[in-house]
């Protein structure tokens, strides 16, 4: 497969040979796939954080994207614009160890494959979930943050599938432990969501991503398993349970077409949780 063009954008004070070592990296990850590569990417380097996210905000502003939920990602991918878009903030990134920077590139590398249109960016509600998410009192707000975080889900999961199938296997062992790490706000956050219905629902839904992340890689890495009980270690057996069964039925049901998953994804999510 050819390797496709890469544009990249620098943006801040980024010495010319980190800029090299990370296009050197992408690059090698694009010729390590065996499918349809895109023709052209952008692969933007941001020095700061504060100039990822202000870049960020604009962009999501420009494209008319009111989700919300990668503050906490080391790169992003999208493809608003048609052509594929891999964000990286080195800030975050060269703050960890080797293989989670290496996990994190790749794992934008394959999202630009797979997630490389703008359609794969749009997801359209069914108004079967409509009607019932308003009889459950959900704003069309709380239901567009649902369907983004079963989106990325999804997304996520076919990308790792991808990277595993290749032989990407350490770096995203790395990655996932990495998403899998706890935070010092979760337990606050959740004594503040748990008694409210679209708060519990939006927080639930936020923990699809890196659980569904972890389920490609566990006969490598059996030890994940307890890093996601442990990430989640402070919700009621019951909570977590409803979870661990959710997602195993979201890997269960994948059907290969991204569209058909996530509106199926979204209607689980809105039954189980």
């Amino acid at each position: 497969m050819a390797v496709p063009i890469i544009e990249i954008e620098v943006h801040g004070n980024i010495a010319a040979d980190t800029v090299e070592t990370i296009r050197r990296e992408v690059e090698g990850c694009y010729k390590a796939l065996s499918l349809p590569l895109p023709e052209r990417v952008i692969l933007g380097l941001f020095a700061s954080f504060s100039g990822w996210r202000e870049y960020a905000v604009q962009r999501r502003a420009a494209a008319g994207v009111i989700t919300a939920g990668e503050e906490g990602f080391l790169a992003t991918h999208d493809a608003w614009e048609g052509t594929p878009r891999l964000n990286v903030c080195l800030e975050r990134l060269l703050a960890h160890p080797l293989p989670v920077q290496q996990g994190a590139l790749h794992q934008v590398v394959a999202h630009s494959v797979l997630h490389g249109r703008p359609q794969d960016y749009v997801f359209p509600i069914p108004r079967v979930f409509l009607a019932a998410s308003a009889a459950r009192g959900l704003e069309m707000e709380v239901l567009q943050q649902v369907l983004y975080f079963v989106a990325i889900a999804i997304k996520g999961h076919a990308a790792v599938l991808l990277l595993v199938e290749h032989h990407f296997i350490q770096d995203q062992i790395a990655l996932a432990l990495y998403q899998l790490a706890p935070h010092e706000d979760d337990i606050a956050v959740w004594k503040m969501a748990r008694w409210e219905p679209r708060a519990r629902l939006l927080y639930l839904s936020a923990q699809l991503r890196p659980l569904l992340y972890l389920r490609p890689l566990l006969p490598y890495a059996p030890q994940l398993a307890q890093a996601g009980r442990d990430m989640l270690s402070h919700l009621p057996p019951e909570e977590w349970q409803h979870l661990e069964d959710l997602v195993g039925i979201l890997e269960a049901h994948r059907s290969g077409n991204l569209h058909d998953d996530v509106s199926n994804g979204l209607g689980l999510v809105l039954s189980c949780l």
